[in-house]
């Protein structure tokens, strides 16, 4: 026997009224009977006006087609007699207009927008292809098909998200950030006053972030919240639709080690590169050698002539990093980089206590 529950919110779902109120029969057979004709015919309802509305739909593909065939028509009416042409013109454009009128209703009793039966394309330079044509427009000469931009920048936005998938990008906001994990005063000086400018002066550089944005240089010790400060700014770049790639010196060099010296598909350097902002962090603990050396100037330099941000935290002060890499990598983070000193304790030690 049909359970009777199952069959009233069937039919309350089915309808989308008011709760109805069911009539209590005399027995529990009887009113699963009616219930279940009840639902057959709101069934058979249904497809009856799925079924009309699918054949309006058709029609108005039908009169779609015959409007495009208005435009044959009115090449073949220059084929006729001189003095037939003119009348010809005249009931193309009359059938054009009454088929486009047509067309306007039937979308409007529909409910649909005039525009419904157009192709939207989303992406208008290579209408969802991927590809446009390469050329020279003032030679008028075609080199051929390119990937579009849109579908360069769809295959950096997952590449992105490959890398950063065991990175917490979401975990690290600014609320999150105490400043009261500072000390007051220390040796003479205020590493809280000194890092209440930091932290305001990040959120300023995220609020304002754009491909314009300086490069910064954080540096200080550990556990100075020079990483927590850098997942902030990279949560605020994607929330406004930047590709943000973050991860440590150490990590990118091993993977892209991996793929010089070995079988890889994909190309971590060049994503870097390529990034609308990169974070490196703690730079200065990988080993060094003549390949990380060449390959962190690659990067660096790269993304300097393409002039977009780079955030790079590391233990080193500036002194260190002259004493640690050649003169190629020391003046590019001089010379290129807002410098950003971090002060205080390790507040990660100060939070277990």
């Amino acid at each position: 026997m049909a359970n009777k529950n199952f069959f009233q919110k069937l039919w309350i779902e089915l309808t989308r009224v008011r709760r109805v109120e069911f009539i209590s029969y005399e027995t529990e057979e009887e009113e699963t009977e009616r219930l279940d004709f009840e639902f057959k015919q709101r069934i058979q309802e249904l497809k009856d006006f799925h079924y009309q509305k699918t054949m309006e739909i058709l029609i108005g593909f039908q009169r779609d087609v015959e409007l495009a065939k208005t435009g044959m028509a009115i090449v073949n009416a220059f084929s006729l007699p001189k003095e037939d042409i003119e009348t010809a013109l005249k009931n193309i454009r009359k059938k054009n207009e009454s088929l486009q009128s047509d067309r306007k209703k039937l979308l409007k009793a529909l409910n649909l927008p005039h525009d419904y039966l157009d192709v939207h394309y989303v992406c208008s330079k290579c209408e969802d292809t991927g590809l446009v044509e390469e050329r020279d427009d003032e030679r008028n000469v075609s080199y051929g098909s390119k990937y579009c931009e849109c579908y360069m920048s769809l295959l950096k936005k997952y590449a992105a998200e490959e890398i950063n998938k065991n990175t917490p990008l979401e975990l690290s906001n600014f609320e999150d950030f105490d400043i009261e994990m500072y000390p007051e005063t220390k040796d003479g000086e205020s590493p809280r006053k000194e890092m209440s400018y930091v932290y305001n002066s990040c959120i300023k550089y995220a609020q304002s972030f754009d491909l314009d944005s300086q490069s910064l240089y954080f540096y200080g010790r550990t556990g100075l919240g020079k990483t927590h400060l850098s997942l902030a700014i990279a949560n605020e770049a994607v929330k406004k639709g930047y590709n943000v790639i973050y991860g440590s010196v150490i990590n990118f060099l091993n993977k892209m080690e991996k793929e010089k010296f070995g079988r890889a598909d994909t190309d971590t350097e060049k994503l870097l590169i390529d990034a609308d902002l990169l974070i490196l962090d703690d730079l200065g603990a990988e080993f060094t050698t003549a390949y990380t050396v060449s390959a962190i100037y690659n990067i660096l330099n790269s993304r300097i002539c393409r002039g977009v941000p780079t955030i790079i935290s590391s233990n080193l002060d500036l002194t260190e990093i002259k004493g640690r890499y050649p003169e190629s990598i020391a003046s590019r983070i001089i010379g290129n980089f807002v410098v950003v000193k971090f002060a205080g304790n390790d507040v990660r030690q100060l939070q277990n206590e």
